[in-house]
C-alpha cells in the first residue's frame, strides 16, 4: 500500500471502509476549497466537465451533466490542472472524490506542489517560472463512485501554495481536497480576525454539528444562500429552554482581542435565542484536556436577532487569549464568528524593537555627550513634523538636540564678544572725548609766566587759535562719535 521510498510508504488510507465519520485527517484545513479563495489557474483538457468543479465546497451532485473535470479519452500522455490554495500551508493529506463518476474516473493519479508568488503564471505544459514542482503524492490507483482518503505518514515540514493534480492518462475527478494546515501570514499587523481559518484558527469541537459544519464558523466571506453546505453551523433542535450548544475556536495566534461579531446572515427564524462568548489561554490543541485552563467570559449573553450581523466591543489589552468559545441558548444556527485583535507576537516585537531602539537612542547619546532623558529646547519657531520610521525620529532628536545646543552656545558668544566690542567703544569714546576737551579748554593761568606784551599777542594768538579750534569741534567730535 502507498509509494515505497527508503522502505517505507509515504502515506496510508485513513478511511478504508469509506463510512468513518472521524478519521486522521478529520481536524485539518481543505486548502484547496474555493470557500477560502482557492481557485483553478489552468487545466489541460476540460472537454466534459470543468476543472473549476474540483474545488467546490459541496459534495458532489448528480445533475445533467457531470458534476467533476472531466477530459477527453484516448490521452497519449497525462491530464492535468493547477489550483491555488486559498491560503499557504503544510499539507498532511489528500481526499480524492470520484463520486457520480463510473466509467468516466481516472484510473492513476498524482499530486505535486509548490510555493510560488500569487498570480504567477501557468504555461501551456502546467508549469510556473521560477518554481519547481515537488512531488506530494505518487501515482496511485483510484477507484469509481468513492472517497480516496490518503494521510501521508508526516506532514510535510515546507509550505505550498499551489497543487498539480496529474491524470494518468486522462479521466474525471470530481473533487480534490488539500487537507493541511494554515500557515498564517507573517506580515500581517494590526487588527485583524484571529478566528479566520485563514489566519490559521480551527474549530476545535463542537458539541453539535447535525445541520451544519462547524468549520462554516471561520470562513473569511460572509455566507450566502448559493451554497447551503457553507452558510454556517447549525445544531440540531433541542426540546428544552435549558439547554444549549457550543463550539471551541483556537486562534490562530494567541492575541490581545477588541471586539468580537456574531453574524446570523442566511439564518432567520432558525437563529439561536441568545449567545455568550467565553476565552480562555492554555499551550494545549483542546482547552478540555488543561485542567488548570479558565474560562473567561468577555461577552455576556446577548439576544441574537435574524440575519444581522452583532459587534460587540471587548477590549481587553492586558489579557491574551488563545481560544474562544461561543455558547448558544438553547439551539440554531451562526453563520460566522469573529474575533478581531492584535498578535500578541506582534506587541512583543513592537516592544523589543521599542527596546532596541531605546537602546540605540542612549548610545547615541553617550556618543554625542547629550542626556537622552533630558527633552530638546529651543526658541526658534520648530518646523512642520514629517512622518518618519521611529528609528530615524529618535536619531533626528538627538542630532536637533546637539544642534540647538550648539546654536545657544554660539547666541552666547556673540552675545559676550557684542558686549566686550560696546565696552572697548565705550572706553574709546571716553578717551576720545577727553582727548578733545583738554585740546578746547583754556590752558592754566599758572603756566602763563610771559610778560604783558607778549600775552596780549598770545591772547590774540589765543582768540585765533580757539576760532580754529571751534571750527574743528564738530569735526572732531563727529570722529568721537563715528569711533
Amino acid at each position: 500500500m502507498g509509494n515505497v521510498q527508503s522502505s517505507l510508504p509515504t502515506y496510508y488510507n485513513a478511511d478504508p471502509t469509506n463510512e468513518a465519520y472521524t478519521h486522521s485527517l478529520s481536524n485539518y484545513v481543505d486548502l484547496a476549497s474555493s470557500a477560502i479563495g482557492a481557485k483553478v489557474v489552468k487545466a489541460s483538457n476540460e472537454k466534459f466537465g470543468l476543472a473549476a468543479n474540483l474545488i467546490k465546497p459541496e459534495a458532489p451532485k448528480k445533475k445533467k451533466g457531470l458534476d467533476a473535470w472531466v477530459t477527453r479519452r484516448h490521452n497519449p500522455e497525462t491530464d492535468w490542472a493547477v489550483v491555488q490554495l486559498g491560503s499557504a500551508g503544510t499539507v498532511a493529506g489528500f481526499d480524492i472524490d470520484t463520486r457520480g463518476l463510473d466509467g468516466e474516473h481516472a484510473s492513476q493519479v498524482s499530486i505535486q506542489g509548490c510555493l510560488a508568488p500569487k498570480g504567477s503564471h501557468v504555461n501551456g505544459n502546467g508549469d510556473i517560472d521560477g518554481a519547481e514542482w515537488e512531488e506530494l503524492l505518487p501515482q496511485v490507483d483510484i477507484s469509481a463512485n468513492s472517497h480516496h482518503l490518503l494521510a501521508l505518514w508526516t506532514a510535510t515540514k515546507n509550505p505550498y501554495n499551489y497543487v498539480r493534480l496529474v491524470l494518468h492518462p486522462d479521466g474525471g475527478v470530481a473533487r480534490l481536497r488539500i487537507l493541511g494546515t494554515v500557515i498564517a501570514n507573517p506580515e500581517a499587523a494590526g487588527e485583524i480576525d484571529l478566528a479566520c481559518v485563514t489566519a490559521g484558527a480551527r474549530v476545535v469541537k463542537a458539541s453539535d454539528e447535525k445541520l451544519g459544519a462547524k468549520e462554516n464558523l471561520i470562513l473569511p466571506s460572509r455566507a450566502t444562500a448559493d451554497c447551503a453546505e457553507t452558510q454556517g453551523w447549525k445544531t440540531r433542535r433541542s426540546r428544552s429552554d435549558d439547554s444549549s450548544d457550543w463550539a471551541i475556536v483556537r486562534l490562530g495566534e494567541p492575541g490581545f482581542l477588541t471586539r468580537i461579531e456574531l453574524d446570523t446572515l442566511t439564518f432567520d427564524g432558525d437563529q439561536p435565542v441568545s449567545a455568550s462568548v467565553q476565552a480562555c489561554f492554555t499551550d494545549l490543541d483542546n482547552p478540555e484536556r488543561d485542567s488548570e485552563c479558565f474560562w473567561y467570559q468577555i461577552v455576556p449573553r446577548i439576544e441574537l436577532n435574524g440575519n444581522k450581523l452583532h459587534k460587540v466591543d471587548v477590549t481587553l489589552n492586558d489579557v491574551p487569549f488563545s481560544h474562544i468559545k461561543l455558547v448558544i441558548h438553547p439551539d440554531g444556527g451562526v453563520s460566522r464568528l469573529r474575533a478581531f485583535g492584535q498578535r500578541v507576537e506582534e506587541i512583543e516585537k513592537e516592544a523589543a524593537r521599542e527596546k532596541a531602539e531605546a537602546a540605540e537612542e542612549a548610545a547615541l547619546a553617550e556618543e554625542l555627550g547629550l542626556d537622552s532623558s533630558e527633552p530638546a529646547t529651543d526658541t526658534e519657531p520648530k518646523a512642520p513634523v514629517e512622518t518618519k520610521k521611529p528609528a530615524e525620529s529618535s536619531l533626528d532628536k538627538l542630532v536637533a538636540a546637539k544642534k540647538a545646543r550648539k546654536q545657544k552656545q554660539e547666541r552666547k558668544k556673540k552675545s559676550a564678544e557684542g558686549t566686550k566690542k560696546s565696552a572697548e567703544k565705550e572706553q574709546f569714546s571716553s578717551q576720545s572725548g577727553e582727548i578733545i576737551q583738554s585740546l578746547t579748554s583754556p590752558l592754566p593761568s599758572k603756566k602763563r609766566t610771559r610778560t604783558r606784551s607778549h600775552v596780549e599777542d598770545d591772547t590774540d594768538a589765543s582768540v585765533d587759535s580757539q576760532a580754529k579750534r571751534s571750527r574743528r569741534k564738530p569735526k572732531s567730535r563727529t570722529n568721537a562719535a563715528q569711533l
